[in-house]
């Protein structure tokens, strides 16, 4: 399972996000993932597909699910999730 990690929560070892659903082998295909901190914590949701990206204000809190519409593996290597609803992007 991917460990995504936000600045905010401190170390990314904390976090952790699981693909609940298959993504079918399609990056663009939605997928339902689920959020566990381990610590009872929230991560914040990106504007955009970027580590600096400004935070929306919207949060994604421990043991949610949501679906990701779009997986994109930047040229960094980090993974970004665009959330489904809108909302806007998470990241490894």
């Amino acid at each position: 399972a991917p460990s995504l990690g936000s600045p905010s929560l401190g170390s990314p070892d904390q976090v952790s996000f699981s693909r609940t659903s298959p993504a079918g082998g399609a990056q663009e295909e939605e997928s339902t993932w689920a959020f566990d901190a381990g610590d009872g914590k929230h991560i914040d949701v990106r504007s955009h597909p970027d580590l600096g990206a400004p935070r929306t204000g919207a949060k994604v809190g421990p043991g949610e699910r949501f679906r990701v519409s779009c997986e994109l593996r930047g040229t960094d290597g980090v993974l970004y999730l665009q959330l489904a609803d809108g909302r806007g992007w998470l990241f490894d």
